[in-house]
């Protein structure tokens, strides 16, 4: 008889704690618990055929990891794979690192907008990502700000806007040794910038750094990284570490990180994206050449067609972009067998 009270209390005992848990908000931070004590990162890139994506998937995994006790699961390019299963299931927080400048794949880009805006998981996206998709306003509207082109690449000055916790212990002002300086050209009035520089070439500060509510999820975006320097400057480290902390929020990562758990349960970066083939050096330049070569002169006919006739540079200005809206670049992997193949070449 003793047996079955013991059994009863311990049932009873659970189901208090259980409806304990019921009665909590379902907050952000409480979504991203894990029993396992473990935080899930997929981080979505591509090949590189502009940036070392192979070298990046290492540095800023290992930025990830340095922050939080997290596996990092890794997908590169398998644009199969992010249209048509649910890619984001499960995961805590999205990392977007990718160049896809010259697609135009509706159903890609609703792919990957969808998790944050409607499933409410977090992104951070970099860099390139922010150039991608660059006919399809719903990418901006997603980022929460608009940019097509970038200034020259050097060294130039990242400055702090504002106090905002992300940018807590952050230099005010450093200086990066090589990158693009993104231009902004519009800005969502909800994003909240949080870097910015001051552009030589446009005389003028455009955001290198931001946070905008996307949907029911939350994106902080950065134009900075194309170099590996600096994606290990400390500041962009100290800035990224922020950013993960603050999607995740601080009530999970304080359980997170915990000397035992990260003792315990090491964490991993899994390629989850079967051999993958990255390409080299000539490839890279026979593919970027016959980019630009094949694109830019499709739309340069046809300016020369249409838009050359007029003395107004405002209708000038719209022709030209209906020119290049109308003849789409090359997308790069569309052109990597032709150049392996030796169908085309570049200047040697």
């Amino acid at each position: 008889m003793k047996y079955f009270k013991v059994i009863i209390n311990i049932t009873l005992l659970s189901l208090c704690f259980l409806l304990a848990a019921c009665d909590k908000p379902n907050t952000p931070a409480q979504q991203v618990q894990k029993t396992t004590a473990e935080i899930r990162v997929l981080y979505v890139t591509s090949v590189g055929w502009f940036h070392d994506y192979q070298q990046q998937i290492k540095l800023l995994s290992s930025t990830i990891q340095q922050s939080i006790n997290a596996d990092v699961d890794v997908i590169v390019g398998d644009v199969e794979r992010l249209k048509t299963t649910d890619f984001s299931k499960g995961y805590d927080l999205l990392v977007y690192n990718f160049c896809h400048a010259a697609q135009r794949d509706e159903q890609l880009v609703q792919s990957l907008i969808t998790p944050v805006t409607e499933k409410s998981i977090p992104a951070i996206a970099l860099h390139c990502a922010m150039h991608s998709f660059q006919f399809d306003p719903q990418w901006s509207e997603f980022l929460g700000l608009h940019t097509l082109r970038h200034e020259t690449q050097r060294s130039f000055n990242i400055e702090k806007v504002g106090d905002h916790e992300l940018v807590n212990d952050i230099s005010d002002t450093w200086e990066v040794a090589s990158d693009e300086l993104y231009i902004t050209l519009s800005e969502n009035q909800k994003t909240t910038p949080l870097l910015k520089s001051f552009g030589v070439e446009t005389k003028a500060y455009h955001t290198q750094a931001w946070l905008y509510q996307s949907g029911k999820g939350q994106v902080i975006g950065t134009t900075l990284g194309h170099n590996e320097e600096t994606l290990e400057d400390e500041n962009f480290q100290l800035f990224l570490s922020n950013s993960i902390h603050y999607l995740l929020g601080k009530e999970v990562l304080a359980k997170e990180l915990g000397p035992e758990t990260i003792k315990n349960k090491p964490s991993k970066v899994n390629v989850l994206t079967s051999n993958v083939n990255y390409p080299n050096a000539d490839e890279k330049k026979c593919v970027i050449h016959n980019m630009f070569s094949i694109g830019g002169e499709k739309v340069k006919a046809c300016i020369s067609n249409r838009c050359d006739n007029s003395d107004n540079s405002a209708d000038n200005a719209s022709c030209t972009a209906q020119c290049q809206q109308d003849n789409p670049w090359p997308v790069p992997e569309t052109l990597r067998e032709d150049c392996q193949n030796n169908v085309l070449n570049s200047p040697k």
